[in-house]
């Protein structure tokens, strides 16, 4: 149990560490009520993390599959804990509302329920650096656990690039150097291209973040379109597309940009989908906007492309209210749902698992033509393996139950029965603004459709937080650990 310990431990660590250049933009800011809170946090945290991992040096961390498992699932329960206290005590907020906080920053889903009209810059900036540091778990986790354990047919082979090939590579500290490189590279370029466009420095530190964890948190109380320009806008939706991309997809783009497409199915999807939701959510801004088509067709362009790639990615934000909403609910949760490719920090089923069952589905009809035919099925380069099907479609009723389950206890909680499936669905796929860009604007449903900081019981954030949390985890994984009789029998 040492390496369960190890791994909650560092990725606590990790969360503490992110205390210091939150301290500084506190300072910058003159919260310095804010930035002593903060260092007081922050040096107990450390000061306890740095204790354990001492009382722990040296001793022999065990490696079996099993407790990887439990130590990722502990990791996900744990580090938003801890997030969880900073708020309560920075935000002044009750313990559910900011475990709620917490873990829709660490899952990417961007549900909040902060004043963000109210809330000092430190704060803000703390809780997107939240979001951003969830991605990168969100990465590990697939990298190091999730993948190389085959959990809902995901392959293993990318994995081994930077996971260092080995089991024991999940207790290396140096074995995440290179997920971590890139990802802060990545964050890097979005923030750049940003100030390039204008944005001031912090909130192009703030949006860079989030556009590369594909968050959906906006540190503005006003849309998002008030305070960025166009130019702003598709660097960030250019960073949003980037966030969809598998990370071992990022790495052909810097050494061979044309070997994106060839053989690989779920990237041409991908695309195809950014585009043809661009061009629909383009139709129809100019159908509302009025006035002449082609003077609006750049802009409704430029915020198509926004959107579609919000949508894709798992993140919900619009450019400004009602954008999202343009398309009918179902095509909206379809899109979210399933989510975009695997290996990326994108909620949802992920295009990979769709397109296996379909391709899976046909050639079972096949079959019945042809009962003797041998078909060696793949999709784009991946071969798709009969026990890696059983697992996806595993995972797709599990998910399926997931959400049909949450939604009825959401239902019978907190709001009506529309409210409750879309917010079933977006907290699953990890997009939780979607659930406030779908709300009907007529004030008769307001009451059925309430704010997540109006929540009207504190169950319904549990609710949502184990919904979160088993959408970031793969569903399966959870189900993995809950095996009481596995562990009452080792």
């Amino acid at each position: 149990m040492n390496g369960v310990l190890f791994l909650i431990t560092l990725s606590t660590a990790g969360l503490f560490a992110l205390f210091v250049p939150a301290i500084l933009v506190a300072i910058a800011n003159a919260e310095t009520d804010l930035a002593t809170e903060m260092t007081l946090l922050a040096s107990v945290g450390a000061f306890l993390m740095l204790a354990i991992l001492t009382a722990i040096s040296g001793r022999r961390r065990n490696t079996e599959r099993s407790l990887g498992f439990l130590a990722l699932v502990c990791v996900w329960i744990a580090t938003p804990l801890f997030g969880a206290i900073s708020f309560m005590v920075l935000a002044d907020i009750a313990f559910l509302p900011a475990w709620f906080e917490a873990v829709g920053a660490m899952t990417t889903s961007g549900v909040s329920v902060l004043a963000r009209e109210t809330a000092p810059r430190g704060l803000l900036f703390w809780r997107v650096l939240l979001e951003w540091y969830g991605g990168f778990l969100t990465l590990a986790s697939i990298v190091h656990v999730l993948a190389p354990a085959g959990f809902g047919g995901l392959q293993a082979t990318g994995s081994r690039l930077m996971a260092g090939g080995h089991d024991t590579s999940l207790y290396r500290p140096e074995a995440y150097r290179a997920l971590l490189l890139q990802y802060s590279v990545i964050t890097g370029i979005i923030l750049l291209g940003l100030m390039v466009f204008g944005v001031k420095p912090l909130d192009a530190v703030m949006l860079g973040m989030i556009s590369a964890a594909t968050g959906g948190f906006l540190p503005f109380v006003s849309p998002l379109e008030d305070n960025i320009g166009g130019g702003a806008i598709t660097v960030m939706a250019l960073g949003l597309c980037a966030g969809t991309l598998s990370v071992f997809w990022r790495r052909r783009i810097i050494r061979r940009p044309g070997r994106i497409f060839p053989n690989n199915m779920e990237a041409k999807i991908l695309a195809a989908i950014i585009v043809a939701l661009t061009v629909v959510y383009a139709a129809r801004i100019v159908e509302v906007s009025g006035g002449s088509a082609l003077q609006n067709l750049v802009p409704a362009l430029r915020e198509g492309f926004f959107t579609a790639s919000s949508l894709v990615a798992t993140s919900g934000i619009e450019t400004r209210p009602g954008v999202i909403a343009l398309l009918p609910n179902i095509v909206v949760l379809a899109v979210i749902f399933v989510g975009a490719g695997v290996y990326s920090t994108t909620g949802g089923v992920k295009i990979f698992r769709i397109g296996a069952m379909w391709i899976y589905a046909i050639a079972e009809l096949n079959r019945l033509i042809y009962p003797n035919s041998v078909d060696r099925l793949r999709f784009g380069d991946a071969l798709i393996r009969r026990d890696a099907m059983q697992a996806i479609w595993t995972y797709f009723i599990v998910a399926v139950l997931v959400i049909g389950l949450g939604a009825m206890l959401i239902a019978l909680t907190a709001t009506g029965f529309e409210a409750a499936v879309v917010m079933a669905v977006a907290l699953f796929s990890n997009a939780g603004p979607v659930y406030n860009a779908l709300q009907p604007a007529t004030s008769e449903v307001t009451h059925q459709w309430p704010a997540f900081s109006a929540l009207p019981y504190q169950v319904t954030y549990v609710l949502g937080i184990v919904i979160m949390t088993v959408g970031r985890l793969e569903v399966l994984v959870v189900l993995a650990v809950l095996n009481i009789k596995y562990w009452y029998n080792r």
